[in-house]
């Protein structure tokens, strides 16, 4: 398993016995109250942000010293990857996306999906491609990439929900398959749901087919869990299918919670708590508290794709989805657990790494596995005559002489009596 821990005043990735150090990093300020209302968000409410109160965060997100984010950056910054984010909408007027948010498509109501009133998407978003702003140390991952949004619902209050306008598998198929005919290569899904709709594994595999990653959360343990019917270990969807990539969230020691689902559909991890990114159009705000969450750690391997897409834009999704996973940080190459899939992603090494097929870990796309084969049924030769039959004979016939020959003189030594072996002496 793969901790982070604090060694000499450092963070350090522990991989067994191997430590790998980055600077120590301090905790934000501020904690999202909740009023993106979407319960794959965890919260912590001691100090809420507020709707209309813009705050800055001059601290850089943890995130960015956490996975090296800037020595990934010398390599690509996702500059002008489409990236589409189906969920509640984007508030484009955040001064962090003023400059990358795309007119989009709103599958709720009508407009253009740069509107958000959870402000869940909105999140995600700033995660990706926030820049720079003075005041601020937020910055997205990809912060050169452009977000398209697609809004397929209003929120997951019982006023949305009951009008037809919470979350919806149908729904959210037909955004995901809307992104990847705009373009998108990197489709982001930060939400799942326990049904697997063939509408959905449709849209997931349209999306491929057009060059499109889904990046996708593998899934929350549900808060009320008590008041829900679903099996809380069954595999989370789109996440599920094999062309998405499936993201579980480790907290900020890099360790698995056991708020978040486990389970073979799992992939790949990244950091899911103490989030820093967009709130609404107000600025900063810090989401999911210490209680990580699978659609904020589902932002961050989204930006992290867009790196990779940059960098090699004739690759497809398949090549883009095993640079992630093969680079992964993992205890065991040749290992995949239940808890973090292949590993904590590694953005530059995804970034660097050459695919020679020499690289234990994940089915390699360009390289596959040899399958094994049953021996095929031949019908066998007709014997040719052996001329050694005779020779066989004679020996068998010699060698039971030499037996008989044996056994009668041990016979008679025992025959002879004492006086016998004296006199011979």
């Amino acid at each position: 398993m793969i901790r982070l821990r604090v060694l000499g005043g450092k963070l350090a990735a522990v991989c067994g016995a191997v430590a790998l150090l980055v600077p120590s990093l301090p905790a934000q300020a501020l904690i999202s109250d909740g009023q993106s209302r979407i319960n794959t968000v965890a919260e912590d409410k001691s100090t809420p942000c507020q709707i209309g109160t813009t705050a800055m965060v001059a601290q850089a997100p943890n995130v960015i010293s956490l996975l090296g984010i800037k020595k990934a950056w010398q390599l690509s910054r996702g500059s002008k990857v489409k990236v589409a984010i189906v969920d509640s909408g984007v508030v484009a007027s955040n001064v962090h996306l003023t400059e990358n948010v795309l007119p989009g498509i709103d599958l709720v109501d009508s407009g253009d999906g740069r509107t958000d009133a959870a402000g869940h998407g909105t999140a995600i978003a700033g995660q990706i491609a926030a820049h720079e702003v003075e005041g601020s140390g937020l910055v997205g991952l990809a912060p050169e990439a452009e977000i398209l949004p697609v809004r397929v619902y209003v929120s997951e209050q019982h006023d949305a929900t009951s009008a037809g306008k919470g979350p919806d598998g149908a729904r959210t198929a037909k955004g995901i398959v809307w992104a990847a005919d705009q373009g998108a290569k990197v489709i982001v899904v930060a939400q799942s749901s326990p049904t697997d709709l063939p509408e959905l594994k449709a849209a997931v595999e349209h999306a491929a087919a057009s060059g499109a990653l889904v990046v996708a959360s593998a899934g929350n343990v549900p808060q009320d869990q008590q008041n829900r019917t679903e099996d809380p270990k069954a595999p989370r969807y789109p996440a599920a299918y094999p062309q998405a990539l499936s993201v579980t969230a480790v907290d900020a020691n890099g360790a698995p919670s056991d708020s978040v689902l486990h389970g073979e559909h799992v992939e790949v991890a990244a950091p899911g708590s103490q989030v820093l990114s967009t709130f609404f159009g107000d600025g900063d705000c810090m989401f999911a508290g210490n209680q990580p969450t699978t659609s904020y750690a589902t932002g961050y391997v989204a930006g992290i794709a867009a790196l990779v897409v940059a960098k090699y834009p004739d690759e497809t999704p398949a090549d883009w989805k095993h640079r992630i996973l093969a680079t992964a940080l993992r205890p065991s190459r040749s290992h995949r657990d239940k808890l973090i899939g292949w590993g904590i992603v590694a953005p530059y090494d995804a970034l660097s790494f050459v695919n020679d097929g020499s690289l234990e870990g994940p089915e390699n796309p360009r390289f596959p596995a040899p399958t094994k084969q049953e021996t095929p049924l031949m019908t066998p030769p007709e014997p040719k005559p052996d001329p050694r039959p005779a020779r066989t004979a004679a020996l068998g016939v010699m060698a039971g002489i030499s037996c008989l020959a044996a056994l009668a003189i041990l016979i008679a030594s025992r025959l002879r009596g004492p006086s016998q072996k004296k006199s011979r002496k």
